[in-house]
């Protein structure tokens, strides 16, 4: 599936991303909207990627929280465009936009699903599975090298 990944630089890329988290976490998962959007969505850098149709099929943002950390979050996929590569790439876009911003480190509350994903990433699990509404996670950690 040819995609296109991008920083979300105006509102119609934010919009697109929020409709695919909605879709993917609220109906998909049934998680409460009120737990997708939050503050930081205001000063988050966030990533969209766009199939050929220019559909938004991927979205995540990362957000800093201190002067070398950073966590990655609201990664979502479309159903159709899984296993496609367009999750590696966002979160290759996201670790680039880290890095640009002198961050060393990157932790991600990862569902117990996608462990295996962040890990084959280089991702290390750091604790222990913890419930987030009714969602198996696991925090991991994974250390930026510097170019």
């Amino acid at each position: 599936m040819p995609f296109l990944v991008r920083f979300a630089s105006s509102t119609q890329d934010r919009d697109a991303a929020y409709a695919l988290r909605r879709d993917v976490f609220e109906l998909e998962q049934h998680i409460p909207r009120p737990l997708d959007r939050d503050a930081f969505d205001f000063s988050a850098d966030h990533v969209v990627a766009f199939d050929r149709g220019g559909r938004c099929v991927g979205t995540g943002r990362v957000v800093r929280t201190d002067h070398r950390t950073c966590h990655i979050g609201r990664m979502a996929v479309a159903r159709e465009a899984r296993r496609s590569g367009v999750g590696a790439a966002m979160l290759e876009s996201l670790e680039r936009m880290a890095r640009l911003r002198g961050i060393r480190e990157v932790v991600v509350a990862s569902q117990l699903g996608s462990e295996p994903f962040f890990h084959a990433r280089g991702y290390r699990r750091d604790g222990d599975v913890f419930e987030d509404q009714g969602v198996p996670h696991v925090h991991m950690r994974k250390l930026l090298l510097v170019s």
